[in-house]
């Protein structure tokens, strides 16, 4: 219809192979603005491929999509959406608020009202009062605080979150969803990989589950698991 906002992410037959091994075997998918989407399956599925991908960090070896409107690589496109991997790490001597100044710069994030920005991340995030602290000296679940504070940073019109609560106990976790409607009702849409249903379908609006490179069911997560 007319007038319907575009996707934020638009991938059809989606392919990546690696040697003889094939990643992704035929992806497709839709985000919509504004949406938490869920990104399910088991270990192997092909969920990291699938965000390496979206983000330009390795290039499709068939198919085709779009992120925030552009090719899959677009640079522009990369500045408004924000990123927390499963896997990161930060130089352990930088304190949190060095952490969001080294990312403003990445993202070229406009120097006036940088200092609001951060106060506002660092306090959503549950850090303001270790702003000044060197990263070296935070638990996992404080750094993995500070992963999603580096994520949201500049209000992004794409988060992409891979397994956002990994390193977190119970209290972290609902932490964490309180932190994702917060973004969401900025107008952020979500995309969140995951291989923990029991964290998905607490914030979800739409799901899709991937197995063996494919997308083999999406909907809304009680159509999905035929409720």
């Amino acid at each position: 219809m007319r007038g319907n906002p575009a996707p934020v992410i638009d991938v059809a037959d989606l392919r990546k192979r690696y040697r003889r091994v094939d990643a992704l075997a035929g992806l497709t998918m839709t985000v919509q603005p504004g949406e938490v989407f869920g990104f399910l399956g088991p270990n192997g599925a092909g969920k990291t491929t699938t965000v390496k991908l979206l983000l330009g960090l390795a290039r499709p070896s068939g198919g085709r999509g779009t992120l925030l409107g552009a090719p899959l690589g677009d640079r522009e496109a990369r500045r408004r959406v924000g990123y927390l991997p499963e896997l990161f790490r930060f130089q352990p001597w930088l304190r949190a608020r060095e952490v969001l100044v080294l990312h403003a710069d990445l993202i070229g994030l406009p120097r006036s009202g940088r200092d609001r920005a951060f106060d506002e991340v660092l306090e959503l995030v549950g850090l303001s009062d270790r702003a000044n602290t060197a990263v070296g000296g935070f638990s996992k679940g404080m750094q993995q605080r500070l992963g999603l504070g580096v994520a949201l940073l500049g209000d992004p019109a794409l988060v992409i979150l891979d397994e956002p609560t990994s390193a977190l106990d119970p209290i972290g976790r609902k932490d964490v969803r309180g932190i994702l409607g917060t973004a969401r009702a900025r107008g952020a849409a979500i995309f969140l990989n995951s291989h923990l249903l029991s964290e998905v379908e607490q914030v979800c609006d739409r799901v899709a589950i991937v197995d063996r490179g494919v997308v083999i069911a999406e909907g809304p997560l009680a159509s999905v698991l035929g409720a």
